[in-house]
């Protein structure tokens, strides 16, 4: 399947959405709510690429698990490091860290845990919390992939994330794996393989239908944004997110999208922009007094967007490229 271009440019739009809601908090203490969604646009994304790409290209359980480490851990754990790192060296750089041996190992293996700077269930590199989301929905998508019928593949997810959920609503311990894992913004991912579903069977609506629910969810994040309604999550940020993702992927299926070079770069370049992005601006926040609060949000985004590409070019794509498995070479017969 060709690489939409829509989900590139989205990814772009999510990264940059992260991005300006926490340089929004830093500047003027508040943060630019509606950012936040771009974590639901990549939840959405999530799950209907993983569709796809196993629909068109199937792989084992195995294929795809290692597949999906090679793409998320070497960045991860360099940025990670490198937070860690910098907060023992430079610790006024990061006031509020403290660091922790069992914390810093359980973020780098994707186990959520209570922070020890503010007891919130977040890794060292805050941003990693939907990390902790994906790595475990890869999992039991890897699981999934023993079924070999579709309609099967599509029925366990659906319930394991629906039972999820439902044991979410009853629990009422405070384990922060139970907790972190029940959560309701998990059927963002289900949503998203929906959508896919419905590509693989060319069963997606007519173009018009494309713009009416790209604008709808555009809609829906204005009023949430507008009202300051961010809870329940699921509902407030999840059904836009998948409306405008829907509406985009219908667009291109029934019409080409034009490349726009800079925004396709910056969607491959997203998952480095989302994880640098908070250190960039704890950087550039030691300089905030030669800024005025316009200024210091738009250098927030664009060194963001600066620092997330040249680490995207000079370190996350040379790891995965190193790291990707070779096919093998057919060995010759003894009697050839």
């Amino acid at each position: 399947m060709p690489r939409l271009l829509s989900i590139q440019y989205l990814r772009a739009f999510a990264a940059f959405g992260v991005v300006a809601f926490h340089a929004q908090g830093f500047t003027y203490g508040r943060a630019l709510v509606i950012g936040s969604a771009g974590v639901d646009i990549f939840f959405v994304v999530s799950g209907f690429v993983m569709w796809t790409v196993s629909a068109y290209r199937p792989q084992t359980p195995a294929e795809f698990f290692v597949n999906r480490l090679i793409r998320i851990v070497p960045m991860y754990w360099f940025v990670t490091l490198s937070f860690v790192a910098a907060a023992i060296v430079l610790p006024t750089l990061f006031p509020r860290l403290v660091v922790s041996a069992t914390h810093t190992l359980a973020s780098l293996f994707f186990v959520p845990m209570r922070s020890p700077s503010n007891g919130e269930i977040w890794p060292v590199v805050v941003p990693g919390w939907t990390l902790n989301c994906e790595m475990f929905f890869y999992a039991v998508f890897a699981l999934a992939l023993f079924l070999t019928s579709t309609t099967t593949r599509l029925v366990f997810l659906a319930m394991t994330f629906f039972v999820l959920i439902l044991v979410g609503r009853i629990y009422t311990g405070d384990n922060p794996a139970i907790t972190f894992y029940t959560d309701p913004i998990m059927l963002e991912f289900p949503s998203g393989i929906l959508l896919g579903r419905a590509l693989e069977q060319d069963r997606l609506p007519r173009l018009r239908w494309g713009y009416v629910l790209l604008v709808a969810g555009a809609l829906l994040f204005a009023v949430s944004a507008w009202l300051d309604v961010s809870s329940p999550r699921v509902l407030a940020w999840g059904i836009p997110a998948f409306l405008v993702v829907a509406g985009a992927v219908i667009i291109e299926k029934n019409r080409s999208v034009p490349l726009v070079p800079a925004l396709a770069l910056l969607g491959d370049a997203s998952y480095s922009i989302y994880l640098t992005h908070t250190l960039t601006i704890s950087a550039i926040g030691k300089f905030k007094a030669y800024f005025n609060a316009p200024t210091f949000f738009v250098a927030s985004l664009t060194l963001s967007a600066l620092i997330g590409v040249a680490a995207w070019r000079l370190v996350e794509r040379p790891f995965a490229e190193f790291l990707k498995p070779r096919p093998r070479l057919r060995q010759p017969h003894l009697a050839e």
